[in-house]
Parts: C-alpha cells; structure tokens; sequence
C-alpha cells in the first residue's frame, strides 16, 4: 500500500499545495505549533513526512546550526525536491523511507512534528508507538493540519486515490490510541485553524 502512495505523492510533487511556500494564513496556523513547542533552537526534531520541505526549512531556521532535524518522507519525488530547498543546510538530516521500517533515534528527540501526514500511515497505533520511542523525558508530540478534521477526511474519502482511506481518527478513538501509546494529551484542538494535537509521555 505505501508503494502506491509513493507512486501518488510522486506525481503531486511539483503540485501546488505541496511545492508552493507557505502564505500569510498558513504561516499564522503555523504559529499554534511553535507556541507550544517552544523554543527549539539548539533542539532535535524528527518530522515523518516532510514532502518538499516546506516545513522544514522552517524547523531548520528554528533549531539553529546547533540543533537538528531529521525528516523523512515515503516519496522520492517528495524528498528530491526537499532537498534542493535544503542543500545548504548541513544539521537536517533528510531520508527516503518509510516510518514503520525507519532505523529511528531512541529517547533523543525533544519534538516530533507529523504536519500533513497522520491520515497516511498504515498503522497509525503502531506508529505512534514508535515516534514516541524516540521523545526524550520532556520531549512532544504534535499533530497538526490547516484543515479541520471532518474537511480532511472528506476531501481523502472523495479524492478517489491512494488516499481514499486515509482519515484522522475521532477524538475518543485518538485519546485511546495516544494513551494505548503511552502519551498524555496536553491539548486537542479541531476549529478555523484546523486540527491540532499536542501530547507528551505519559
């Protein structure tokens, strides 16, 4: 299945939404996550499913030479693109692959940022049982799109491709596969600025 979802991101790569810079809008929604974070300069941040890298070249600005991001994502055409945007930028870390299958760091990260890609990974419990592997003892997990949940899942339900079946779980179904993760929940919004989730190890 990831295969034919590499093959569709593949083609989406040059599209648009996921090659054009992020605008004024974007960029304010943008704003709910680094409150929470924090200050990430000098910090370790892991994004699944990076796409072109609009974000992280964002994240790189914001951990600083001294900090570092490793992102990933399961297009080639995604990545190659990202890498273009961040050829220069010695401390991101940038890779090919999938997350379930990816040799992830253990207990160094102080954020992992899954913007855009929680709908798309297959086995949603077991990933995040993973990412949260890799958090540090005060380290966050945040989840977070530019479009309510019930828009995001409408727009995949209709798309009529390989991400048909790609959906955000419900609130109560979320809380019970964070918990079953070993995470608390801090916050877990869903309004005008889109759906955000922010937890930490229980």
């Amino acid at each position: 299945m990831y295969a034919r979802k590499a093959n569709f991101f593949d083609s989406q790569s040059d599209a648009p939404w996921a090659a054009e810079a992020y605008g004024p809008e974007e960029l304010a929604k943008l704003d709910r996550v680094f409150a929470a974070a924090g200050s990430l300069d000098g910090k370790t941040v892991l994004e699944p499913g990076c796409g072109t890298g609009r974000l992280t070249e964002i994240l790189a600005r914001k951990v600083g030479p001294s900090g570092r991001v490793l992102a990933m994502d399961i297009s080639a055409g995604m990545v190659a693109a990202a890498q273009e945007k961040l050829t220069d930028q010695a401390h991101v870390d940038l890779r090919q692959g999938q997350l379930e299958t990816f040799p992830l760091p253990e207990g160094g990260v102080d954020l992992v940022l899954c913007h855009q890609v929680f709908p798309h990974l297959e086995d949603q419990e077991r990933a995040l049982a993973l990412l949260v592997r890799t958090l540090n003892a005060t380290g966050l997990l945040i989840v977070c799109h530019f479009k309510p949940l019930s828009v995001i899942n409408d727009v995949h339900r209709k798309a009529g491709t390989a991400v048909e079946q790609d959906l955000i779980p419900e609130h109560g179904e979320m809380e019970r596969i964070c918990d079953n993760a070993g995470l608390k929940i801090n916050e877990i919004a869903d309004d005008e600025r889109g759906y955000f989730l922010c937890a930490k190890k229980a």
